[in-house]
């Protein structure tokens, strides 16, 4: 126990004091626990071995590695060593002292003779390492790799995936690349090479390379032929780096990596090797500024060459890019011999689409057909493909319009308007992926909405069942479902919610942050009966659970009694652990609205806007004595008849209409008459059975009546456990402009159907899930193609249906976000109506004329 030979200064004994059930105990040697206690041991290690360090041994902590090249020079070396240690009164615990070896193990690394490799415990750790299931697991396990990332190249890239799930505000979404960094990590750092120890008689070689996420490097000797690596070493790029262009990136790798390895470096000539053929006129470059120029003149530190190497021979710094870009002026003057990548994109873009089209439609075996039948020219007997599948048969309906240019096949069809022939490329099922991509998730397709992408596909390319295909593919568009804004009609139909007498159900709301007033009151709470509509509003100068609770209890339970049910949102307070105990006391029902759901608590809601709007009448010019007001404002409220019940708070709740200052102003006389005491009960009584019934009947009425023009045109959605749906979180992150954030998270599973209306929803919010209402739910459409499920389909294969319309039209809609009613394209292009095709009757206004067929 190396802490314990180091002893306590008496002034700090008391400092170590501990109590047991024996006493209370002082540390006279220093402990474990203390704070600077570690560097108390190593500032005590270093000064007693002061001169011998890094030539003779090194230590850390309590460890001590003593160095020797012979058996000689290590037995002096030993004797220097427990010469100091035995001055300094230090003693060693001869089981834990390991002489002579050629192999140690040292800070979870084994260092021998070859080199350096990692620890076969700690790898052991990793090998066993289940998979993560939240971020605190991830975070574990990546900085235990951390550790080892000397040994793994390009670890910054593999590790990736797993770095993304612990930013802050990413949701932990185990993916397929997460698991597959994980795995390829575990595999990595099991298997991970010794790395030589450094020969500084050798030179140095240095190689880099960048990737749009990371830049990554290799220290590297040539020892007698064979080339050994001393060292790898990678990190990720930022969000500005990102943007950096390819040059850019590729100098920021030299530069971060030649700093990182310094102290190898410095010095020393050495060679830097790169797969990038600009960076060989690095330190040609005339008159750098910014950037550049203090890039350079940090390399100007450094004697070093560079070599190109062409990017099949740069695999061991992980060549992700190889072409120069034309962002950086200062690149052009020094490349000129180069091809401009940008100067041939239309045509390679082009050139590879047309190649790649050709080679997949050479593959599928319908389209094999259709080539035979073109080669021929003839058009086969229908018998030939009575078996064969709907797309031949399909292409079989429309062989006059079918034909073979340069290899391709085509189907073409005039544009009378225009006076042109058009034509469309037959897409095989493997390609029509790729061709919806462009036209709608690209940049220049903009995710726009089936009318405009079916007529950028239409522009070139053809499929049976295309317009279906369209509009399932936008349909399914993540992006899309997430961007798209609320449908007003498709929510759920509102549920009544019922009571029988006063008190039942009790709704209860804060209305609040309110100016502060003099009393140091903020908030209120507002608490309204659903059977009478009697409400009270308490000023409270916060609301905590505790504030919150008390107020209910002596304010409404001493005076009213106990309420059956308390209705809330999902507050804080009202969820709090007091308040649902005080809940189990009282064995009152507690419910809940779901979230961000406001209309399911829409009585006490609607409340804090008439409250607002009356005590904004009656506030001073500071707003602060809106505590005063509230209780006259309350009494106005209670006094005024319901529209719901047709009757008074005050009535539904006391029996009797109160004296307001008006009454006794005028002097008014009192609708109550004197009736005997005996007899005053039995009337009360009957008076309010009667008002309570005429309660039930009217706010019956009132409710079927809303629920009727509610639920007018609605329609809503129905799921099923395991179905994927976004959910609407209506949330912008700090920093984010409300144009551009999309409301819509997902996707999500749904778990379980609670209701008609509600479902548990696994969120993926720190693995709980959450109950959603229907409201705040979109489903996420599949994207499967029809020729993607579709096994045979009936065809008409009469010769002349190539003039008749192939697909159904589209659903109508927006036309940004749906398509209006359009057709397949026939000889003439038009557009025509969804409506079904029926007999049509001559205009009202022809009934006196005679019209020919």
């Amino acid at each position: 126990m190396g802490y314990w030979q180091v002893a306590v200064n008496d002034t700090d004994k008391q400092k170590t004091a501990f109590a047991t059930r024996r006493g209370l105990y002082e540390f006279s040697v220093m402990p474990f626990g203390l704070c600077n206690a570690p560097a108390t041991f190593q500032r005590l290690m270093e000064s007693v071995l002061r001169g011998l360090q890094f030539e003779t041994c090194l230590v850390y902590l309590d460890d001590i590695i003593v160095l020797g090249k012979s058996f000689e020079e290590m037995i002096a070396n030993l004797s220097q060593v427990f010469d100091r240690l035995q001055q300094a009164g230090l003693k060693l615990k001869a089981k834990k002292c390991n002489l002579f070896a050629s192999e140690v193990e040292y800070l979870g690394h084994v260092v021998s003779e070859d080199g350096i490799a990692t620890s076969g415990d700690k790898t052991k750790v990793i090998k066993n390492w289940p998979v993560p299931c939240n971020v605190t697991e991830v975070r574990s396990f990546l900085g235990l790799c951390s550790y080892y990332r000397r040994f793994v190249p390009n670890f910054a890239s593999l590790a990736s995936p797993l770095h993304k799930l612990t930013k802050m505000g990413t949701r932990f979404d185990w993916t397929q690349a997460c698991q597959e960094a994980f795995l390829t990590l575990k595999e990595a750092l099991t298997s991970a090479p010794i790395l030589a120890n450094p020969n500084f008689a050798y030179p140095f070689i240095l190689d880099t390379d960048a990737s749009d996420q990371s830049i990554g490097a290799v220290l590297s000797q040539n020892i007698d032929g064979t080339e050994r690596v001393c060292a790898f070493a990678s990190r990720t790029l930022s969000k500005s780096e990102r943007r950096y262009c390819v040059t850019r990136k590729e100098l920021l790798a030299v530069v971060h990596f030649v700093k990182h390895f310094r102290h190898y470096l410095y010095g020393r000539k050495f060679l830097i090797r790169t797969d990038h053929s600009s960076l060989r006129w690095l330190m040609q470059f005339k008159n750098p500024e910014n950037q550049l120029a203090r890039w350079l003149e940090i390399l100007s530190e450094f004697d070093f060459e560079i070599q190109h190497r062409p990017g099949r021979q740069h695999c061991n710094a992980d060549a992700l890019s190889r072409v120069p870009c034309r962002q950086c002026g200062y690149i052009t003057e020094w490349d000129k011999d180069d091809v401009d990548p940008l100067a041939n994109k239309v045509y390679s873009a082009s050139s590879h689409t047309i190649n790649s089209l050709r080679d997949m439609q050479a593959e599928d075996k319908d389209l094999i057909k259709v080539r035979g039948w073109l080669n021929s020219k003839v058009r086969p007997d229908s018998k030939v493909v009575q078996s064969e599948s709907y797309y031949l048969k399909s292409l079989y309906s429309q062989f006059d319009r079918l034909c073979q240019l340069d290899g391709i096949l085509y189907r073409k069809w005039e544009d009378f308007e225009a006076s042109m022939t058009k034509y469309q490329a037959l897409v095989p099922l493997s390609q029509r992926r790729v061709i919806l991509r462009y036209c709608h998730d690209e940049k220049t397709a903009g995710h726009l909405g089936i009318k405009k992408t079916l007529e950028k596909v239409r522009q070139g390319y053809y499929w049976p069942k295309m317009q279906s295909d369209v509009r399932l593919y936008v349909n399914g568009c993540e992006f899309c479902t997430k961007r798209k804004g609320e449908n007003k009609t498709k929510r759920a139909p509102m549920k009544l919610v019922q009571t029988g007498y006063p008190m039942e159900r009790i709704a209860i709301d804060i209305l609040g942050e309110l100016p502060l007033t003099e009393s140091g009151n903020k908030y209120i709470l507002v608490i309204s009966d659903y059977f009478t509509k009697w409400t009270e509003s308490f000023p409270m100068p916060n609301m905590e659970a505790r504030t919150v609770a008390k107020t209910l209890v002596e304010q409404v339970v001493t005076r009213f009694g106990v309420p059956a049910a308390i209705h809330s949102d999902q507050g804080s307070q009202f969820e709090s652990n007091l308040f649902q105990e005080m809940c189990m006391l009282l064995r009152i029902n507690k419910t809940h609205t779901t979230p961000y759901h406001p209309q399911s608590d829409g009585m006490v809601e609607r409340f804090n806007r008439t409250l607002t709007a009356m005590l904004s009448a009656f506030v001073n010019e500071n707003h602060t004595d809106w505590d005063e007001q509230l209780q006259y404002v309350m009494m106005a409220y209670r006094s005024s008849e319901h529209e719901t019940t047709g009757l008074t708070p005050n009535f539904l709740m006391l029996g009797r209409e109160i004296c307001t200052p008006l009454d006794v102003m005028f002097e008014m006389p009192s609708s109550v008459k004197a009736i005997p005491q005996n007899k005053w009960c039995w009337i009360l009584q009957e008076r309010m059975e009667n008002a309570h019934s005429h309660v039930r009947l009217h706010t019956a009425q009132s409710m079927q009546r809303q629920k009727h023009y509610y639920d007018r045109k609605l329609h809503w959605e129905k799921y099923s456990s395991g179905d994927k749906v976004c959910v609407f979180f209506p949330r912008v992150q700090q920093g984010k402009s409300p144009k551009f954030t999309s409301y819509w998270k997902g996707p999500f599973t749904v778990k379980q159907k609670m209701s008609d209306i509600n479902y548990v929803v696994d969120c993926g919010k720190k693995g709980m899930d959450q109950v959603i209402h229907v409201d705040r739910m979109r489903p996420l459409r599949s994207q499967t193609l029809i020729g993607e499920s579709l096994e045979e389909d009936s065809l008409d294969l009469n010769t002349n249906a190539a003039d008749q319309t192939i697909e159904k039209s589209v659903d109508s809609g927006n036309d940004d976000n749906y398509s209006n009613d359009v057709t397949e394209h026939t000889d003439k292009e038009q557009h025509v109506s969804s409506r079904p095709f029926r007999t049509k009757r001559p205009p009202q206004w022809l009934k006196d004329y005679e019209t020919g067929n």
